[in-house]
Formats: C-alpha cells, sequence, structure tokens
C-alpha cells in the first residue's frame, strides 16, 4: 500500500519564526544543547555552597568531576568521602584544568575569576562564571528532572526567576510517570527497529504508542507489555493487512496565540498528521505542529469551496482519502 505524502507548506518557518509581533527576530545568544560529559572531566572551582549546589546539579551526570578548593563545606566533604568527586586542595594552577570539557568558576573572587578565564580561553575550554554572566561560555537553564527526559527553560540569562517560575509551572502538566515511558521506549528501541524496518512506520508506531501512553490511567504505570501489546496491534505501512482508518477532527477557535490554546486543542495539533488551516490562524499555534506534519492552507479568496463555515467537497475528498490511509487530520478554523 502506498501512502500519499503531501507537501510541506514552505511558508510555515518564515511566518511562525515571526510569531505574532511585528518585532524583528531576536537571535540566540546562547546556542541550545546538550554536551556529553559522561566519561569526562568536569572542574568546579571552589568549595562553598554555591559550589555544592553546582555539583548537586552535575552528580545527576556521568561526568568526572573533580574540585579545587584548598577548604571545602561539609556538603562537598561528604561527596568526597563517598567517592563521587575527586578534591584537588591546592590553590589553583592552569595546568589543573587540562583535559576538561567545562569549567565552573564558583569562588566569586573576581582576581581568580580573570586567571581561570584566560586559562580556559588558551585551552579552547568552556567556562561558566557562577552569576557572572558576561564572563560566561555556557549557562545552566532552569531543570524540569523526569530522567532520561530533561526539559530545560532559558532566558538567555535575561531573566534566570522567570526561567524558574515557568519550570515550576511545567512542574504540574508533565506527570511523574513521563521518566517511566522514556525508559520502557529506550529498552524496547531495537526490538521496535527490528520489528519495523522502515521509519515512516517506526514514527507512527511511537506516536502512537506515547498517545495511549499520555491518555492513560496515571494511577498505574506504562509496563513494557503495554508496548509490546501495541507492536503487535500495529499495522506498518505497506502491509497487506487493513489499515486502520484515521481521524477527522475539526476545531473552531478563538485565540490569536498558542498560549491561550485549551490543552485539549494543542494536543490535537501536536498529535495530527494533515493540518487543514485558515490562513489567519496564528503562525505561533501552527508551530505546535510536528515537523513532519503536512500543513495546508486554505486561501478562502482563491476558491470559495475553501470556506471557514463548512468543508468544501475538495477539502472532504482528500480528507477521506488521507484518513483511509490511516493519517490523522485537523482542520484548524479560526473563528
Amino acid at each position: 500500500m502506498t501512502y500519499y505524502r503531501a507537501p510541506q507548506n514552505s511558508t510555515l518557518n518564515t511566518t511562525a519564526s515571526r510569531a505574532t509581533t511585528d518585532q524583528p527576530d531576536e537571535k540566540f545568544a546562547y546556542f541550545p544543547a546538550f554536551v556529553k560529559v559522561q566519561g569526562k572531566k568536569v572542574v568546579v572551582l571552589g568549595g562553598g555552597e554555591v559550589a555544592a549546589g553546582k555539583l548537586r546539579l552535575l552528580l545527576r551526570s556521568h561526568a568526572d568531576i573533580t574540585v579545587i578548593a584548598p577548604e571545602v563545606c561539609d556538603d562537598v566533604s561528604k561527596m568526597y568521602n563517598t567517592g563521587q568527586i575527586t578534591w584537588e586542595r591546592a590553590p589553583f594552577v592552569d595546568t589543573m584544568i587540562n583535559g576538561a570539557i567545562m569549567v565552573f568558576d564558583a569562588t566569586d573572587n573576581p582576581h581568580l575569576t580573570k586567571r581561570v578565564e584566560a586559562a580556559t580561553k588558551r585551552r579552547n575550554i568552556l567556562l561558566n562564571v557562577v552569576d557572572k554572566t558576561a564572563h560566561c561560555d555556557f549557562i545552566v537553564p532552569a531543570i524540569l528532572d523526569r530522567a532520561p527526559i530533561m526539559i530545560t527553560i532559558s532566558t538567555g540569562a535575561c531573566a534566570p526567576a522567570l526561567a524558574r517560575m515557568l519550570r515550576q509551572r511545567l512542574e504540574t502538566v508533565f506527570p511523574a510517570t513521563l521518566s517511566n515511558i522514556a525508559k520502557i521506549a529506550r529498552d524496547a528501541r531495537e526490538t521496535v527497529a527490528a520489528h519495523l524496518s522502515d521509519s515512516l512506520s517506526r514514527q507512527r508506531f511511537w506516536t502512537r504508542f506515547f498517545q495511549n501512553a499520555l491518555r492513560a490511567n496515571t494511577t498505574r504505570n506504562i509496563t513494557s507489555d503495554d508496548l509490546a501489546h501495541e507492536l503487535r496491534t500495529f499495522v506498518p505501512q505497506g502491509s497487506s493487512a487493513t489499515v486502520p482508518s484515521g481521524q477527522s477532527l475539526r476545531v473552531e477557535i478563538t485565540a490569536e496565540n498558542a498560549y491561550d490554546i485549551p490543552h485539549g486543542v494543542a494536543r490535537n495539533i501536536e498529535t495530527a498528521d494533515i493540518i487543514f488551516h485558515d490562513e489567519d490562524v496564528a503562525a505561533d499555534i501552527l508551530t505546535l505542529a510536528r515537523r513532519d506534519a503536512t500543513l495546508i492552507g486554505l486561501n478562502s479568496a482563491a476558491d470559495e469551496n475553501y470556506g471557514t463555515s463548512d468543508t468544501g467537497p475538495a477539502i472532504s475528498k482528500q480528507i477521506q482519502f488521507f484518513t483511509q490511509q490511516g493519517m490523522n487530520v485537523l482542520q484548524l478554523c479560526h473563528n
């Protein structure tokens, strides 16, 4: 069976990036990325409470952590006594950071910071000076921990308190069961890849699994048996078996931005394969769609059948075709 893939909306990336304001795009001061630290040397300068705070976060990783400080507080001392960190008890010299991939300066010592900054620049090592953004090569975002899922929020060092508030709000949105779901998916990746040979089928399977897992009753954990059942009942692309029909949904919205979209509507946008949308639907609302989703703008001025009050016959035929292929179709109308 052949799946029809409609062309991607080529105008979305340019219009969505401008969101709903007339302000010019602001470029990143810091590029968002995750750095692999497993088995790598990370240095923390200082042994006080500020250093201890950074160390607690670093200990959530698999980095090889070295603390450089003549003296340390009780918390850091416990980390050393339990073998979690290496402790260099001498004053700082440049060679102590050799081989490190990043350095945290938690000393609050301007004279030492200048020396450390010069030493890291010579060695091309990333430096973070706590609460001194002007000296930082990288910053640490607010983190929502659902390991192995990590959700980070940054304001580009402009408003750290705002980032923390946003993280606190997200704590109530993302269930603790996310961690369990991610671990099951991690353990089953090779099994799913062996069962489903093409990337589109794998993508559609994982989308279906995660949708069902997030809808499940939060009083119980999703198990590997649930994933195995999903895999047994999933009909991949190209199968001679009957493909389960997709769903079609029509939603009218009045919101002018993604923030005001009801959670249920946002989930429909995020999970749709095909989205027919009015041209006046705000661009940042459309950015809620998956990157691989197909977005089709309906220009009512070009064709009276594409009006927002009712679905024209041509659109109805397309929707029927897509749903027969097992795709979920959303009509997004601006009221």
